[in-house]
């Protein structure tokens, strides 16, 4: 195992009287890049001023690179740990160079100036940070982006073993945020060099961070890998909302899907409702009728689809099936139990094919209404047998064709209110 450059001990830190930290105890090894997560007022940005020294701890204790942090000078702690805020300002006008070489201040006294050695230092931090181009520039004058870069060069000047990183993205266009991420990882990979980072965007520490770590009410909630931390469970805990959780098929990384924070408004009536979906036209309308409080099911799925993927998630019952099988008939007899108690069967914006077909079979033996997309209509790949299925069923039993969701939506909202369903 890794030695520890950070460690923390039962930290306790706030201000005034108000305890912002109240219980931390973390390590944080050699060569790690941690992602340090949390709502807003759990203690993050708390927890990196008490490790770069501007606020003291009430009770615990922090180590760093092995050293007790409450006994090191500011020129002594500089050598091990650098801070990259969210922004810095400053009031006169330094060039770029000028920024990068305040890195080298904990090196400096009065009796040392810059010399060869610093000047190569800082060369070798704006070329690692893309920054030596406009080197003569002044700072007030670069933009987000290249101000973030350029604070980062000065950090990667200080030649410390530990990097702290508070929200460093935050201000930053997607482009720019990505870039920044980059440079990190590179800097963690290539340099080895131990990084702790407070980030906002849960999306992006899952996706470069190695480890991960969240803070609820002043203490250490969770901690282990992206795909341990971020969880449904985790997530709907730390920011009280509905949200869902997907693997990112690029990165193989689990992110955040947020999809409310206001309730939606309840169904006067709970219904059973049962979906016929698959592919990816459903999730939408599946969430919505859930979280409405109707019961809902689906038809047939093949595992890995987004609408199974949905189902599972939402906890919806659906007929399941292996990826890329044909609905059987025993699967459709499962698929008619499944609906025989529904007070509507929804037909929704799927393709049709001969695999899926018998999804449609029996329809017209079951009491609930049936509800049809018509864009089902324009991906018709059965050869006519869709449209022969549904004057099939139109015989015994009233199709009601929609539009799209909320227009089936509204006819709901419309019959409950008319009593009519």
């Amino acid at each position: 195992m890794d030695k520890g450059m950070l460690e923390f001990e039962n930290v306790a830190a706030g201000y005034g009287e108000r305890e912002v930290l109240k219980d931390i105890t973390l390590s944080v090894g050699e060569g790690e890049f941690v992602g340090l997560i949390g709502s807003n007022g759990t203690g993050k940005s708390t927890l990196i001023k008490c490790i770069s020294g501007l606020l003291s701890v009430k009770r615990g204790k922090i180590t760093v690179c092995g050293r007790d942090n409450a006994g090191l000078k500011a020129k002594e702690r500089a050598k091990l740990v650098a801070v990259v805020p969210q922004s810095y300002h400053v009031e006169y006008d330094f060039t770029v160079e000028d920024i990068v070489m305040m890195g080298r201040n904990p090196y400096m006294s009065l009796r040392k100036r810059e010399g060869k050695e610093d000047y190569e230092i800082v060369e070798d931090a704006m070329r690692a940070t893309n920054t030596e181009m406009f080197r003569e520039r002044y700072y007030n004058e670069l933009s987000g982006g290249e101000r973030q870069r350029v604070i980062l060069a000065r950090a990667i000047a200080q030649k410390t073993k530990v990097i702290l990183l508070d929200e460093p993205t935050s201000a930053l266009d997607i482009h720019h945020q990505i870039e920044v991420m980059e440079l990190i990882t590179k800097l963690n990979k290539e340099e080895h060099m131990t990084i702790l980072a407070v980030l906002h965007d849960i999306n992006m520490a899952s996706r470069f961070c190695r480890r991960i770590v969240m803070l609820k009410d002043g203490a250490v909630y969770a901690d282990g890998t992206p795909k341990e931390v971020i969880t449904r469970r985790n997530m709907e805990s730390l920011y009280r909302m509905k949200l869902m959780i997907r693997q990112n098929p690029l990165f193989c990384k689990p992110e955040i899907v947020p999809i409310r924070v206001m309730e939606e408004e309840k169904a006067s009536v709970r219904r059973h409702i049962h979906m016929i979906c698959g592919a990816n036209g459903a999730g939408k309308l599946l969430e919505e009728l859930d979280a409405r409080g109707y019961y809902v099911t689906a038809g047939v799925l093949n595992q890995g689809s987004t609408d199974y993927d949905m189902c599972q998630e939402l906890g919806i019952p659906c007929v399941e099936t292996e990826p890329f099988t044909p609905v059987t008939e025993e699967k459709q007899r499962e698929n008619l139990k499944l609906m025989q108690d529904a007070d509507m069967i929804v037909v929704a914006d799927v393709p049709f094919g001969e695999d899926n077909l018998n999804n449609l079979y029996g329809l017209e033996t079951m009491s609930g209404k049936i509800y049809f997309h018509k864009n089902a209509l324009s991906n018709d790949f059965t050869g006519g047998g869709l449209v022969r299925r549904l004057e099939e069923m139109a015989k015994t039993k009233k199709i009601s064709y929609f539009g799209d969701h909320d227009e089936f939506l509204e006819m709901l909202r419309k019959e409950e209110t008319e009593g009519a369903v």
